[in-house]
C-alpha cells in the first residue's frame, strides 16, 4: 500500500497503476484494497498465464493450474478491473494448435489486453540449464510469425494487443537468438497480415457468423 499510495502522488502525468502478479497470489484483502484504488485511479493487473495446458504447466512448474487463473481474471473483472495476460510461444511439448487453443480460451473471458512472448532460454534458469544440457528444436522466426498471427486472427478484436515479442538481456539469453531483433519480429508479423489482407479477429469473427 505504502508504494502504491507514493506513487499516485508522484506525478500529475501518471494516470495508471500496472502491476504483475500471478494468479494464486490474489488474496481478498488484496483485491479489496485494488478495487478502491481503483476508484482514485485507473489500476490495471497482469496475469501470467503463459498456457492453458495442464501438461506444459507442470512441466515448467507454473504450480497452479487452469481453473485458478480462470477465477482469478473473473474476480478481478467482478471488481471493475482491467486484466492483461501473458502468454509465451514455443514452450517445451507444444505445437501450434496447442498455442492457437490458449488464445482462443482467453477470448471466452473478460480480459482486455495481451502480452505474446517468444520462449527465452536463459542463463541461471532450471529450464537454461536443461537445454544446455540437452537441447531441443526451438521455434524459429518464420514459425512463430505463422503462430503468431493466426493468434492474432483468432483473438477477440476487442483485446488490446500489448505486445507481440519480447526481449531478455542480452548477456543472459541464450536462445533463441533471433528474438534479440525484436522490431525485426513484429515487422515481419505486420507484413504478413498486410499480406494475408487480414487483422486482427478476423478468423474469430469468421467463426462466429458460421
Amino acid at each position: 500500500k505504502e508504494i502504491y499510495e507514493e506513487a499516485i502522488t508522484l506525478d500529475p502525468k501518471i494516470v495508471m497503476i500496472s502491476l504483475g502478479t500471478r494468479p494464486d497470489s490474489l488474496p481478498e484483502d488484496v483485491l479489496d484494497y485494488l478495487e478502491e484504488l481503483n476508484t482514485r485511479m485507473p489500476v490495471q493487473v497482469e496475469l501470467g498465464l503463459q498456457t492453458i495446458h495442464q501438461s506444459t504447466s507442470d512441466l515448467i512448474n507454473r504450480a497452479h493450474d487452469l481453473k485458478t487463473f480462470d477465477d482469478a481474471v473473473l474476480r478481478l473483472h467482478k471488481r471493475g478491473i482491467e486484466v492483461v495476460v501473458h502468454i509465451i510461444n514455443g514452450l517445451p511439448t507444444e505445437d501450434k494448435k496447442m498455442m492457437l487453443d490458449t488464445v482462443k480460451h482467453l477470448n471466452t473471458l473478460p480480459i482486455q489486453g495481451i502480452k505474446i512472448h517468444m520462449l527465452h532460454l536463459m542463463e541461471k534458469t532450471k529450464m537454461g540449464y536443461d537445454y544446455i544440457q540437452n537441447p531441443w528444436e526451438l521455434l524459429t522466426l518464420e514459425e512463430y510469425v505463422d503462430i503468431t498471427t493466426d493468434q492474432l486472427l483468432w483473438l477477440r478484436p476487442d483485446i488490446i494487443v500489448h505486445r507481440v515479442t519480447g526481449d531478455a538481456p542480452e548477456e543472459m539469453l541464450i536462445a533463441p537468438l533471433w528474438t534479440k531483433k525484436k522490431f525485426v519480429v513484429a515487422n515481419e508479423i505486420d507484413k504478413r497480415l498486410r499480406k494475408l489482407g487480414l487483422f486482427q479477429g478476423a478468423y474469430y469473427e469468421e467463426s462466429k457468423r458460421n
